[in-house]
Formats: structure tokens, sequence, C-alpha cells
């Protein structure tokens, strides 16, 4: 688009990826407002910020003066936002994104899991070692809030480079680390296959560095023609880590000290560190940052305790992502850990239905809450009644598990709360009850 526009208006500005991009804008010189559906707590950061945000989408006009950028989950043909679709001055975040890597140096970080974690951290060790690079990822933290940043105008954007939606397909990406690909979007990628060929469409365009994670079986099999450094905890790779908390690289060994909480977070680390390192950041220099970096929210976010029990929150909504952090925790629990799970989304229910009930059983006991649609209709015979068994019990409404959970509880156990939709509203919930 050739126009520059001064006013940009953002529609799901309350989602985690618009609202960093919404962030990024206004530190960028831009007046920004926006339109989601409710209020929340992403909604309340943006408007302490100075961005003023609609919540009556029958008041939204249109206007030829201003810049749109849509959220991949509006509906553009709902009657009162149609009148935005196939606008020039309207576009996609994708595209959004695609035009922004086009005109940036960027530092991209991309996997089916973790990327937005790594994202944040690898942002952080930047700007602890006095490096004001730019970033957007989809996520909150409590050294920068909203992840969204504009840095100074030579330093490169550290970007989450996202895969729904095939949004990644064409940025412009001079480096990129790779955490892992695993079975996911498949409504949108109809197979596994398509979806690993997206991503190996992305990792072929790369033009400076890259940086793959060995352990992931389909990652260790791509030829590359550019500079790539390695990373596992299995294979002869550049980094080899040896969990706990340690690696070792051109015959040097490093502990990582930090309070995340996983070996997960240690294989992300070690990714972020590699990059770092690719970028002229020692690895000692990353992993004194890293003592510092507190973690995203909702990613094994401690919110509390009550009658002497933990509480966690989760962002997980992927089998894959839900082991580790069940495993995680049981490794740190001396109780019981209960785990609290809204399935997000209709077709990813069906289409991994038993992979997420053998996770749930790793728990002492988990309970299912109906399923959080986020915007889809009901596939008939889909239900979270269908995941309970001997430890697994169905509570069709969250307004239940605190009571439910109440004469259950130990000293030492372990309470998580874990999904994509608003369950992280729960945790606060059961600490309230059980205090009083």
């Amino acid at each position: 688009m050739r126009k520059k526009f001064k006013d940009i208006y953002i529609l799901g500005i309350g989602g985690s990826g618009m609202s960093s991009i919404a962030k990024y804008l206004a530190q960028s010189g831009h007046k920004v407002k926006g339109y989601d559906q409710r209020k929340s707590f992403i909604t309340n950061q943006l408007e302490q910020d100075g961005i003023s945000i609609d919540f009556d989408k029958e008041k939204l006009t249109y206007s030829t003066d201003i810049h749109y950028i849509y959220s991949s989950a509006m509906n553009m043909d709902d009657e009162y936002l149609v009148k935005y679709k196939n606008k020039e001055n309207v576009v996609s975040r994708p595209d959004w994104l695609s035009a922004v890597s086009q005109s940036n140096r960027v530092i991209g970080i991309t996997g089916t899991h973790g990327k937005t974690s790594t994202t944040a951290l690898l942002a952080h060790i930047f700007h602890y070692n006095n490096t004001d690079v730019s970033y957007i990822f989809g996520g909150s933290t409590e050294f920068s809030g909203i992840g969204g940043h504009k840095g100074d105008w030579d330093q490169p954007l550290v970007l989450e480079t996202d895969e729904a939606f095939n949004t990644f397909k064409n940025f412009k990406i001079g480096d990129l680390l790779v955490t892992n690909i695993d079975e996911d979007h498949l409504d949108y990628f109809k197979s596994f296959n398509n979806l690993k060929d997206a991503f190996k469409n992305v990792i072929e365009k790369v033009e400076n560095n890259l940086v793959l994670n060995y352990d992931d079986e389909y990652l260790k099999t791509i030829q590359v023609n550019t500079n790539c450094l390695t990373y596992s905890s299995k294979e002869d790779t550049d980094f080899k880590i040896e969990f706990p908390n340690k690696f070792t690289f051109d015959n040097t060994d490093y502990e990582i000290n930090t309070n995340l909480i996983g070996s997960h977070f240690i294989s992300n680390i070690v990714g972020g560190v590699c990059l770092a390192y690719l970028n002229g950041i020692s690895i000692d220099d990353s992993l004194e940052a890293i003592e510092s970096f507190p973690g995203v929210k909702r990613r094994i976010e401690y919110l509390g305790s009550a009658l002497g029990a933990k509480v966690y929150d989760d962002y997980g909504h992927h089998p894959t992502e839900i082991d580790a952090t069940i495993t995680a925790l049981k490794e740190s629990t001396r109780g019981n850990l209960f785990v609290i799970f809204q399935p997000h989304r209709y077709s990813r229910t069906k289409n991994n239905f038993q992979n997420f009930k053998d996770v749930l059983k790793k728990a002492d006991l988990s309970i299912v809450v109906d399923i959080y649609p986020a915007g889809e209709t009901i596939i008939p015979g889909v239900s979270s009644k269908n995941f309970e068994c001997e430890n697994i019990k169905y509570l069709k409404s969250m307004r239940m598990v605190p009571s439910f959970l109440s004469n259950r509880i130990n000293q030492n156990d372990t309470i998580l709360t874990i999904g994509a939709g608003d369950i992280t509203l729960l945790g606060p919930e059961i600490i309230k009850y059980f205090d009083e």
C-alpha cells in the first residue's frame, strides 16, 4: 500500500497478537484505536497505554483515511464488518506482518510450541544487553507488558513467526529459530504433511542464519544451504543439552539458572542462546539475562497459593504442550497435581481427543469443563463429557470447580488451570474461594 497513514484501526485488538501490533504501532508514532467484542485484561492494558477501544461493532464506521488491520479470528462477512471487506486500506494480520518483514531486518522464532516464550526471552536478552531491538509477540510479560515494542531504527525486529493460517508464508526473514513441528491447525492445513511443507517453505527462504532443534524428528532431516546452528538433548549437535539445566558448546560447559519450570523451557532457552550468539551476544551475557527473565504470562504462570496448594495457569491447548506442562509440574510437586482443562475449539478436540485424554490421565485428577468454541460451530458428538473416566471428571461449568476442589486439596498439592480460552479467569477465583 503506497499511502502512508497516521491513523490505524485494529479490528480484534484484544487478541494477543493484535494487541502487540497495536502497541508496536503506537510506539512508532501512529494514532491507534481498535475494536474488540469484550473488555479484558489486555484491553485494559491498552487503554492504560492511551489506546482507545470500542466495544460496540454496530457503531463502527469506515473511512478511506484510516488504515485498518483485522485479526484472522474476525468474520469479515459479519453484517457490521463487511463494509471493510476488499478495501485497499484494509489488510489482514498476516498481510500486515508480511509487509513489516519486508521493511525490517527480521529475527524470527517459529515452531508449533514455544515460539511466544522464546521470542519474549530473546527480546529480553537483547534489551538486558543494552540493544534496543523492536519486537512483536503474542503474549505479555512482567518486564514489558504487552509484547509489542518499537526499538531503535537501526536494530532488528524480533518477531514471533506464526504458522496458524500460514501467517508466515510470505515473511522476509534474516535469521530464524525453529523450535519444533507438531500436528496442529490441521483444520486449515488439512494434513500434517501440508503443515511440514509450510514450515519447510519458510526455512528454505531464510537469508542469513538458521537455528534448528534436532530433537525434532522432522527438523533434523531438512537440508539447508544457509549458516545453521543446531541444538539437541539426543543428537550430536553444535549445542548439546544435558537436562535438567546444562549444555555444552565448543567444548565448554554452561549452566542455566532460571525460574522457568520444565525441560521444554530449557530446550527453548538453548535455542534462544544460539540465536543471540549468532547476533553478537556472548553465551555468558545471554545466561546472565536469562536469570532475570520472568517468563510470559500464562506459561506455567504462578498465581499464588491457597490452603497450602500452589496455583498455576497455562495457555497450553495442544496435547504436546499440556504433556510438557503436566510433566514439569509433577516433577516439582510433593503432593497431588490437579488439572482443570478447557478444550479450545471443537475441531482440535475432535482431532486430538485420545491424545488429550492420555495426557490428562497423567495428573492425579483432571477436570474437564465445556469446550471453548473460539468462533467455531458445534460438531455433533464432540463434547467434554467424552473425557470422563477413572481420574478425569467432567464439570459443565467453571463455576463448579472451586467447591469441587475445596475438600480434596491438601498441603503441598498443585492446581493447574490450562487452555487457550477464558479458563485463565478461574485460577484467581479458586484462590479467592479457598481464602474465604
